[in-house]
């Protein structure tokens, strides 16, 4: 009986250490979630069958209890309105809404008036052609919108300054023109959804067969995602697809053609049961992927949360600056820290402010914290300094400049300067004179300038990152005295850069331009490049942890 006893004490206790274990494992054991953006490019005014299409899908997605993304076009949103269709408008309401250009495909498109635009000019027109219909979005559905895409294929970097200044900080759509490695990326300071390259899918609207093609074709994309981690799956229509046979700008607008209202032709539409079964099995198919597990359906107002930017969320340590120049001293683009990334733009902008604040002829004291907590009402930082006993050798000694050091978002050069210096070295005082004077010129401008003038001469702001950078490992690796003791040298040279973030934007290119809407032949090469110089704001976007 005592042997029993024992026997069942023990299956007790292995079994309530068993529940334990997993109990705690199954706590700790987080599973990646796949986050399923469905949007829809809401923009067909002319076709009035395209409103009922709208409100249906809408209330589709309100049926199953779950939301999606509307980005609407500006005239779209006021023809609702003055077709007096409240009902449409009340249905979209219940959902996210986005924007989606004032006129979608009305010529100039913004690729077209943009192409021969510089930085300021450009911004200043896309806010003139394109700020009315953000505006009426905000009367007619009473909030901000969401996000931003660009009609077809009319991508322009303009865009993004005008976003901010819109407070419109998401770029959610799908396009050729930039990307990084299939996952959402940050870019002119606004976050990108956009060349998920894998992590695309929808279904067709033909029927049962394209229903089962598209279930299988989500569950492998959504498996893959889950591999890797989690994330983003965005999956976009056009309510107007429901409804016609053809899109309605290839009908009046394509190749450049530009008919005045009144010439305008309604699209060929689907018969009653063609659109009916479509919208049957599109039903079945937002089910099915909303059940599966660890699916969440997400909105665009939603995706910002996943991603924040978390390089503005706490001061930087002298290791990170260390890191930061290590790296852009070999290459010019972002850097991953942890749980945070830098672009090549706001490591330029720390570099700088570190070299000011080592420059060794003042006390400094901080009156307003840099991020609230980070940084202690009153704190000083003094810098004394004086030659040391090795010839050629200036060295200071600096307390943690780190918490004192405010990161500021810049964007990328307006253009290039002509004819820069590469080499020569130059004295202590005049690089921080120049990154003075850099500091001073960007925070006016807001963003990178052209060149950086170190001792009177232009030097490019690639080479100026990568200079920098030296300069940096430098004063962290040659140490004199213990902790807050740094060493710099005499002279300092000018280094080469190696601007490798232009990649991740597209080269002009015929195939670039395949929108049916767009001219002949048309190209955008000075508008490009314009685009690979605010690359210097690209990085990765990382997802938080679930």
């Amino acid at each position: 009986m005592r042997k029993i006893l024992c026997t069942l004490t023990s299956l007790f206790i292995c079994t309530v250490l068993f529940v334990n274990l997993f109990a705690e494992t199954a706590e700790g054991d987080k599973q990646p979630v796949a986050h399923v953006s469905f949007w829809f490019d809401t923009e067909d005014y002319i076709l009035p069958a395209a409103d009922d299409a709208a409100k249906r899908l809408a209330e589709i997605f309100t049926e199953q209890g779950v939301r999606a993304t509307f980005k609407i076009v500006g005239e779209k949103a006021r023809v609702f309105r003055d077709r007096g269709r409240d009902d449409v408008i009340l249905a979209l309401s219940k959902h996210d809404i986005g924007y989606h250009a004032e006129y979608h495909s009305i010529h100039p498109t913004p690729a077209e008036y943009e192409q021969q635009l510089g930085w300021d000019e450009g911004v200043k027109a896309f806010m003139r052609r394109e700020g009315r219909g953000q505006r009426d979005l905000r009367k007619i559905f009473g909030v901000v919108p969401s996000c931003y895409g660009q009609a077809g294929g009319s991508w322009v970097p303009q865009s993004y300054a005008a976003l901010r200044n819109w407070g419109i900080l998401l770029y959610l759509d799908e396009t050729s023109h930039v990307g990084l490695g299939g996952k959402p990326f940050w870019y002119c300071g606004v976050l990108n959804a956009v060349h998920l390259s894998g992590r695309v899918t929808r279904m067709g609207l033909g029927g049962e067969e394209d229903f089962k093609r598209g279930c299988q074709r989500f569950g492998e994309v959504h498996k893959r995602v889950l591999e890797e981690g989690g994330g983003l799956i965005s999956i976009y229509y056009h309510p107007c697809e429901w409804v016609h046979r053809q899109f309605w700008d290839g009908v009046n607008f394509a190749r450049g053609a530009n008919p005045p209202r009144e010439e305008w032709k309604l699209p060929p539409q689907k018969s009653p049961e063609e659109t009916e079964r479509a919208f049957k099995y599109f039903a079945k198919y937002l089910e099915y992927v909303r059940t599966r597990p660890t699916v969440q359906i997400v909105t665009a107002r939603e995706i910002g949360a996943l991603y924040p930017d978390r390089a503005y969320q706490g001061p930087f340590t002298r290791d990170d600056l260390l890191q930061m120049g290590k790296h852009i001293q070999k290459e010019v683009t972002f850097l991953r820290l942890g749980d945070r990334t830098v672009s090549a733009a706001e490591m330029l902008y720390l570099l700088a402010k570190a070299v000011v604040l080592f420059d060794g002829e003042r006390q400094m004291k901080f009156r307003h914290p840099i991020v609230e907590g980070s940084l202690r009402e009153g704190a000083t930082l003094s810098i004394g300094g004086g030659f040391g006993q090795e010839e050629g050798l200036l060295f200071f000694e600096t307390g943690d400049f780190s918490e004192g050091i405010e990161l500021k978002f810049l964007y990328g050069p307006s253009g290039t300067w002509s004819e820069t210096i590469q080499e020569g070295t130059f004295p202590w005082k005049r690089w921080v004179e120049a990154c003075r004077d850099f500091l001073e010129e960007a925070e006016d401008l807001g963003r990178i300038p052209a060149a950086i003038w170190v001792a009177g001469k232009p030097v490019a702001p690639q080479d100026f990152a990568a200079s920098l950078g030296g300069i940096a490992r430098k004063l962290a690796n040659t140490r004199l005295f213990p902790e807050r003791s740094f060493v710099f040298a005499k002279e300092f040279p000018i280094e080469r850069g190696n601007f490798t973030a232009g990649k991740y934007v597209s080269e002009d290119r015929p195939g670039l331009w395949g929108w049916v809407i767009f001219p002949p032949d048309f190209r955008a090469p000075k508008m490009m490049e314009l685009g690979k110089l605010q690359a210097w704001t690209i990085k990765p976007a990382i997802l938080l942890e679930p």
